[in-house]
């Protein structure tokens, strides 16, 4: 080996350069091809963080234009049932007020399931304290409706005999009637011993009025022996409007709606 060293001597002299000045370079390539994976790996790095705050942001962007279009939907939605609840209960009203002066067509029914059917939809879509509200209003109309069933055509019967006007041919007849009743009423409530003899005499003054059928009379009657309608009633309403007041202003404390 030293024989061959000391041969090529000069040979050797002339690569050593040669062979010193390429592994340089190689030695350069590498570090500068390592430095070169690194920064790109960094950027990859950079590029990956900036891409997923970038997702970030867009997903909570558009959670947030979600739950705002879902708290406009959902205001609208309770701002439809509240106000249908409203005109179904004055729809309803106006029916109850008719069922008070003239005899039922059935619009009763239809009217008060259009109210119990935006009940229902208030039940759906608002928060707890409106839902309360809505249903002391289904109560209260409840309330006269019940009125109305169990003591309209009474109330309605005994209304026409006192408005009957003196000049009027049957003028004695019904004031007799309504005078009769009166007594029998009293009577009742008062628990009289001649109880049966006054409500007799309240039968008989009915039957002279040839305009009342055999279940007006007994309508007429039977109502005798409850609290008399009047002052009932008018509880039964202000409670009613006392009920869709607060309703009301439930209402717009949920929706937000200020003076």
């Amino acid at each position: 080996m030293i024989d061959f060293l000391k041969q090529h001597q000069s040979l050797i002299a002339w690569l050593l350069p040669i062979v010193v000045t390429f592994a340089g370079v190689w030695l350069g390539s590498r570090v500068q091809a390592g430095g070169g994976v690194a920064q790109a790996k960094a950027a990859k790095e950079a590029a990956e963080t900036a891409a997923t705050a970038t997702l970030q942001a867009v997903r909570e962007q558009a959670d947030h234009a979600t739950s705002a279009a879902h708290a406009a939907a959902l205001r609208e939605q309770r701002i439809s049932a509240a106000t249908n609840l409203i005109r179904a209960d004055r729809a309803f009203g106006r029916v109850l007020h008719t069922m008070f002066r003239e005899p039922d067509t059935g619009a009763s029914t239809p009217a008060y399931d259009e109210l119990l059917h935006a009940w229902g939809v208030v039940q759906l879509v608002a928060p707890i304290s409106l839902t309360s509200a809505s249903t002391r209003v289904l109560n209260a109309a409840q309330n006269v409706q019940g009125l109305a069933r169990q003591r309209g055509e009474a109330y309605r019967l005994h209304m026409q005999l006192t408005n009957v006007r003196a000049w009027m041919p049957e003028y004695e007849d019904a004031r007799r009637a309504v005078e009769a009743l009166d007594a029998f009423r009293a009577a009742y409530e008062a628990d009289t011993a001649d109880m049966v003899e006054v409500h007799d005499a309240a039968s008989a003054a009915l039957g002279r009025l040839p305009a009342l059928s055999t279940p007006q009379v007994a309508a007429l009657l039977d109502d005798c022996i409850e609290p008399e309608i009047g002052p009932l009633l008018d509880q039964c309403w202000r409670e009613h409007d006392e009920a869709m007041k607060e309703f009301l202003s439930c209402a717009r404390t949920v929706l937000g709606i200020n003076d």
